[in-house]
């Protein structure tokens, strides 16, 4: 009975032994194999004791080598899922950075385009501004030029007619001596007028286009001034008294002395259409040591404020049936301005009516050059 059960006990060791060898279980079949050992032991089986245990380690070296190598191949597949996880990351994060790098571009390109855009825009508008402008000015001087012909009819006509007019009646017969010298006196005052309306003109037009020739030298200002003034004084038609009043005993300046001259007797005389009687004062002074101050007054009848903005504009005139172009104070003004100097109206006069220019007393190297070129 007794050696029946340590049979049926060894089998059932045996039997796991082989499965687990089987199923490659080290572990389990160590632990079966050394409750075998001991089975053998106790019922005192020491060579089968030692056989079994000569065949335990070789046989679980092997089922533990096995064992190693399928660990290391789970952890091998392992890694290499991991690597194709490692790698699937590492392309969709190159996807997304491509996508990101390509939407900044195209953010930026578009930014870029749109400040072209922008640009554009202004140029487009600016070049719209300055067409219109242009335009603008295209027909101002259209009309400018409408006015000027308008008004050069008109101011050559009238000379004109009176010269055709009296030529006619000196060919009467029986005109006495008397109207003949009338008719002679008035074509001469109208030639004179014609005259000085073309000179005018020429003058104008040569000074806007720098044509006009300035031939500048050192003059004394005190004597021009005098000069002037007795000029004025023999052909006024006016009761008014011609002065010229100075504290300079002389005072040599860099200027054109025939247009200096122009200027003078064309303040001078305008001032005797309006003054007929008191006196027209001429007066030179220092304004500093760059400059000379003149001023030309009258005790006449004053010009209107609201007409005094406009005084130096072409064909301006106070009174309409006066004689004259109206171009007068227009070339005073460009003359002054060529020589460096400016002119203006005195608007706090109220004992007639008084003008203001200066005039330096050296003139820059780098104008005069400028100037003779120009000539």
């Amino acid at each position: 009975m007794g050696k029946t059960y340590w049979d049926k006990t060894l089998s059932i060791y045996e039997q796991l032994r082989e499965g687990y060898s089987d199923y490659k279980r080290p572990t389990y079949y160590r632990w079966v194999s050394q409750e075998n050992i001991y089975l053998y032991k106790i019922q005192n089986r020491p060579m089968d004791a030692c056989r079994l245990y000569k065949e335990l380690y070789p046989t679980v070296d092997t089922l533990a080598s096995e064992a190693y190598t399928r660990q290391i191949n789970i952890l091998r597949a392992k890694y290499k899922v991991d690597q194709m996880a490692i790698a699937n990351e590492e392309e969709h994060n190159k996807i997304v950075a491509g996508i990101l790098t390509g939407s900044i571009i195209l953010l930026a390109l578009f930014f870029f385009i749109a400040i072209l855009l922008r640009r554009q825009r202004k140029k487009i508008a600016a070049s719209t501004k300055r067409l219109e402008r242009l335009r603008t000015n295209a027909e101002n001087a259209t009309s400018v030029k409408s006015v000027f012909l308008s008004n050069m009819s008109h101011e050559i006509r009238t000379p004109l007619n009176a010269l055709s007019g009296f030529s006619s009646l000196l060919t009467e017969e029986g005109l006495d001596d008397e109207t003949r010298r009338q008719c002679n006196e008035v074509i001469l005052q109208n030639s004179e007028l014609l005259l000085k309306l073309i000179n005018d003109v020429i003058d104008l037009s040569s000074l806007e286009f720098g044509k006009l020739q300035f031939s500048l030298a050192k003059h004394d200002v005190v004597s021009i001034c005098r000069n002037v003034a007795d000029t004025v004084s023999k052909v006024k038609q006016t009761q008014a008294e011609i002065k010229f009043e100075t504290e300079l005993g002389n005072m040599e300046i860099e200027t054109d002395d025939s247009r200096l001259q122009q200027v003078l007797i064309n303040l001078l005389i305008n001032a005797t259409k309006f003054t007929p009687q008191g006196s027209i004062t001429l007066k030179v002074e220092k304004e500093s040591e760059e400059s000379l101050l003149f001023s030309v007054a009258d005790t006449g009848c004053g010009i209107p404020k609201e007409k005094q903005a406009s005084i130096f504009q072409r064909f301006e005139k106070l009174n309409e049936n006066a004689q004259g172009s109206g171009l007068g104070l227009s070339i005073c003004q460009l003359i002054i301005e060529h020589v460096g100097g400016r002119i203006w109206i005195d608007p706090d006069y109220t004992g007639g009516s008084r003008f203001f220019f200066t005039h330096p007393i050296h003139q820059p190297h780098t104008a005069v050059s400028r100037k003779e070129n120009k000539a």
